[in-house]
């Protein structure tokens, strides 16, 4: 279903929080680059399991696999990540962390009524 691949997108986007000692901010910049996501579905009729990519510049989405998404939010200096995707009338919330090169957290998709969690890890 195409939650999972808004979702993709967007789970992308919270890849790295940096660890809990850390007390600098981080400059938004830390987190540019092309990342893998890999999106799982562990409630509701959304496709198990999606794959795809996202690009991340100056803190935010600059591309991703799935081009007709538009895409609301940001990944915040601490690597908290909140978004959200829309694409043909479906909504994907995702939330998480991001922190050296990997992210992860869970999503949601009131609209088609499924959610699980992300993970994503930095490609270049």
């Amino acid at each position: 279903m195409r939650p999972a691949a808004i979702l993709c997108a967007a789970l992308a986007a919270f890849l790295l929080a940096p660890r809990a000692a850390d007390t600098k901010p981080i400059s938004l910049r830390h987190y540019d680059g092309i990342y893998s996501v890999q999106i799982t579905t562990s409630a509701g009729p959304c496709a198990k399991v999606y794959r795809g990519s996202v690009t991340i510049a100056n803190g935010r989405i600059a591309a991703s696999s799935e081009p007709g998404a538009s895409v609301s939010g940001l990944i915040e200096d601490n690597g908290t990540v909140s978004l959200s995707f829309r694409e043909n009338g479906q909504i994907a919330n995702v939330g998480g962390k991001m922190r050296a090169g990997y992210g992860h957290g869970p999503w949601s998709s009131p609209t088609a009524e499924c959610g699980g969690w992300w993970t994503a890890e930095r490609q270049s």
